[in-house]
């Protein structure tokens, strides 16, 4: 292994932290590594952020996140109106949006695949879901979400994911129960 001489001055600080970290290690050499190793970790780790994490700090700094006890955002949703939501949803497209904002690009740019890692991601972002994910099935996509909100809240979830594929020109079905949205979204 080729090595390199470097010539550097440090604080009284740092010099006294490295003095004794080369009792314990043998060598200042050895030290220096292990702190350049720790320290390219650390920044490898911050730098690749989950997709879950830029969408956070995204929506966060939209204005779009509050915080509200999940048993009473249950009776919220229960007695919810869903007309109004509706009435919101299409003029306001918060899960267009969302799609839109973590991908940087118009939802028409995005391919079909992107919009539904988007719709799981964004949902995921919103702890309403107990599950949230995707199967591809060549022909189709299946999105799955169960929840225990109630009814209302697949209903309002069926309006926002609609929304979405109809902005966008894709077929697709949607099944819902009290907990449970299905949607198949056709390629």
């Amino acid at each position: 292994m080729k090595k390199y001489r470097i010539n550097t001055t440090i604080s009284l600080k740092h010099y006294e932290l490295l003095k004794k970290y080369a009792e314990k290690l043998g060598t200042q050499q050895s030290v220096l590594e292990l702190a350049l190793e720790s320290l390219n970790g650390k920044l490898d780790q911050n730098c690749e952020s989950s997709l879950e994490e830029e969408l956070r700090i995204r929506v966060e700094k939209s204005n779009a996140v509050c915080i509200v006890y999940k048993d009473l955002f249950k009776i919220l949703m229960q007695t919810a109106d869903i007309e109004q939501i509706r009435e919101l949803i299409n003029r306001q497209k918060p899960i267009e949006f969302a799609i839109e904002y973590y991908f940087q690009k118009p939802l028409k740019e995005c391919n079909l695949e992107e919009i539904v890692e988007g719709i799981v991601i964004s949902a995921k972002m919103t702890i309403w879901f107990d599950t949230v994910d995707y199967i591809d099935n060549n022909d189709h996509y299946m999105l799955n979400m169960t929840h225990s909100l109630g009814l209302n809240t697949s209903k309002i979830l069926k309006i926002a994911h609609e929304s979405v594929f109809k902005t966008y020109g894709a077929n697709f079905k949607t099944t819902i129960s009290e907990k449970t949205v299905f949607m198949k979204i056709f390629k």
